[in-house]
């Protein structure tokens, strides 16, 4: 199973965001990106049976991530438990959607915030991926919170400039539907 640049180019493209998603359902960052492992090797050994179109490579791959995890489960005898402990109920389309959507969307937000300066990634990541208020940010970075409300402005500035308007356009519909 030879691969070739486009290949290299479609796993970089998808494999952050597909750990994301498996993420979501599973909870666990080794189990998640060995899914999104699992769906790129199928899809390679599987890739002169479907459609050589992007979006069809990419449902592939989503697709595969999402019965992986369902049949990890089925298997399991602690289904039940399971999805209890995550909080994960089986998806309708339109639900799956949204994941894949949210899964894509974060990885450009986080695409974005990497290239932020130390003191205003490290603000982002605290408030808005990991919920802190900001007094907690301040006790813990061991700062103003006038450094945080400023650390933020900045970061959602950048965020503004360089994420894309049909970036927030899928989010946006993920919010409103």
């Amino acid at each position: 199973m030879g691969l070739n640049r486009s290949d290299h180019v479609l796993y970089e493209k998808y494999y952050k965001s597909l750990c994301y998603f498996a993420w979501q359902m599973v909870h666990n960052e080794i189990l998640a990106e060995d899914l999104a492992h699992d769906a790129f090797l199928s899809y390679f050994q599987h890739k002169k049976k479907i459609s050589q179109h992007e979006l069809a490579i990419r449902s592939f791959l989503y697709s595969s991530v999402k019965f992986a995890v369902f049949n990890l489960n089925r298997k399991s005898k602690t289904v039940a438990r399971f999805w209890d402990r995550t909080g994960f109920q089986e998806l309708d389309d339109i639900d799956y959607e949204h994941q894949v959507i949210r899964a894509e969307f974060m990885l450009a937000v986080q695409d974005r915030l990497e290239k932020l300066p130390e003191g205003c990634r490290r603000v982002m990541i605290l408030s808005y991926i990991e919920g802190l208020s900001n007094d907690e940010i301040a006790q813990e970075l061991k700062v103003t919170i006038n450094t945080i409300k400023t650390h933020k402005k900045r970061g959602l500035r950048v965020l503004r400039k360089t994420l894309s308007p049909e970036d927030f356009a899928s989010i946006l519909v993920v919010l409103l539907v």
